[in-house]
């Protein structure tokens, strides 16, 4: 079987604005890359002006050699960084939404908890005060009726009296009632 085939770049001599569209990079970014590569490879002679263009230009060894510089891991690993980066925003916002949900639920269960309990005392007040009412209803009427029991016993007691007497009169013989008359 024959190897994977890989695409193969062929690279030529390129001016700096042909660089930049060519690996879509700023004029900054290019400017930086050369200068490095300049310095890090001064016998190469890699940067020369073109007689026919007037142009900075940099030869095909220079361009491929900046190919590897803008295609390194690390320019690949940042924009894996960076959607982590973006996915952690997302996270710390869900995070920080639930949080305060949670505060919010918090707040709103001591609100109604707290009205349970005052409704609860509204409640056990009212009732202490209309037991507090039927006690003191209650006591006046047991008072009338101790006062009426009282007297129902004077009454009866009086009654008793007279019937004894009553009879006792009855018991005597006749001639004493008479003579007790007159």
């Amino acid at each position: 079987m024959p190897e994977v085939e890989k695409t193969i770049d062929v690279y030529y001599d390129m001016d700096i604005a042909q660089i930049c569209q060519h690996f879509n990079k700023s004029r900054n970014t290019v400017d930086k890359a050369i200068a490095k590569l300049v310095k890090d490879n001064p016998d190469k002679d890699w940067k020369y002006k073109n007689p026919e263009t007037k142009r900075i230009t940099i030869k095909a060894e220079g361009v491929e050699k900046l190919s590897t510089y803008f295609r390194k891991e690390k320019h690949e690993v940042s924009a894996v960084e960076m959607e982590l980066r973006y996915e952690n925003e997302k996270l710390k916002a869900i995070i920080e939404e639930k949080e305060k949900a949670a505060n919010q639920i918090e707040q709103l269960y001591k609100e109604r908890l707290l009205l349970e309990l005052e409704k609860n005392r509204q409640t056990f007040l009212l009732e202490n005060q209309t037991k507090e009412s039927k006690i003191s209803e209650l006591e006046s009427e047991n008072q009338k009726l101790k006062k009426e029991l009282s007297e129902a016993e004077e009454l009866k007691r009086k009654n008793d009296e007279y019937k004894r007497k009553e009879e006792e009169y009855n018991s005597k013989s006749f001639f004493y009632r008479l003579m007790h008359k007159i």
